[in-house]
């Protein structure tokens, strides 16, 4: 049985299973909110993924599905990767 890390937990050591509450897009990054969590996350806009990333978390908030979110360190607040799920 794997460990998990509270609520949304998914599989993977640093992904979530999350539902976007709110985008914000800033010169730097992205900020991303999540109905599961109050904390502000941020999407660096170095990642050469950044633009699908941007475009997953966007559609994903409008349509209020979950994705899997997964985080550059365990509980860290930068996100390195989103893929459906």
């Amino acid at each position: 049985m794997k460990k998990t890390d509270g609520p949304g937990a998914a599989p993977g050591h640093n992904e979530r299973r999350l539902t976007v509450a709110q985008v914000r897009v800033r010169p730097t990054h992205a900020e991303v909110t999540f109905f599961e969590t109050a904390r502000i996350f941020r999407l660096p806009n170095g990642d050469p993924a950044h633009n699908v990333h941007l475009r997953l978390l966007e559609n994903a908030s409008k349509k209020r599905t979950p994705v899997l979110v997964r985080f550059s360190e365990p509980k860290g607040e930068v996100i390195a990767g989103v893929r459906e799920g």
